[in-house]
């Protein structure tokens, strides 16, 4: 995991930009960090996506989200 280097509301922003212009619904955007020092790792963002089950488009979503150093999740995924 890299050092979170994004603010919690820039990465819901690249979100809800990509679901706006693909036209997907959803009911709201959420961010936390997550701490993974019990295994030697620095902390992450994730983006939860509510109100949305994932289709196709979500990998794309993933890979933006990847290439900002945070991580996104959405409904109905584990």
């Amino acid at each position: 995991m890299s050092e979170i280097s994004i603010a919690p509301h820039r990465a819901k922003v690249i979100v809800k930009q990509f679901l706006d212009d693909q036209q997907l619904p959803y009911t709201k955007l959420t961010a936390r960090t997550i701490g993974f020092s019990d295994i030697a790792r620095t902390n992450c963002l994730f983006v939860k996506i509510h109100g949305w089950q994932p289709n196709p488009l979500f990998d794309d979503i993933r890979q933006i989200a990847k290439d900002h150093s945070f991580r996104v999740e959405a409904d109905g995924l584990s």
